[in-house]
């Protein structure tokens, strides 16, 4: 699997993105995947953070930050199974892409999300 096979996918945009780094996730739902030279940008339309990660009861929080971009020389994207798409960028955490269908978090859950 390589980037340009994903930015081929259908399934992609409307998923979500999870990273987790430094003990915290971040989440939210993909606006668009595009690829320049050998640099992929991922914009999401929204983010959220949960301080703590998973299990953590402090809760979503709107997140300032809704976009992350990746040399594909040193970002490898995984296969693991039902759509989803794992990878690493090197310094920061765990990412998963999460397809249309899939897993998705509430915004009504987002402490100072606003969507009107």
């Amino acid at each position: 699997m390589d980037w340009k096979e994903i930015l081929e996918r259908d399934d992609i945009v409307g998923g979500d993105i999870e990273a987790q780094d430094s003990g915290d996730v971040y989440r939210g739902p993909i606006e668009s995947i595009t690829m320049k030279g050998d640099a992929v940008s991922i914009k999401s339309t929204w983010m959220a953070k949960l301080p703590g990660g998973i299990g953590s009861d402090s809760g979503w929080e709107k997140w300032h930050i809704t976009q992350m971009s990746f040399s594909i020389n040193f970002v490898t994207p995984q296969d693991i199974g039902d759509g989803r798409i794992l990878f690493q960028i090197p310094g920061l955490g765990v990412t998963t892409i999460f397809p249309k269908g899939g897993s998705k978090l509430d915004p009504a859950k987002v402490r100072g999300l606003d969507l009107d």
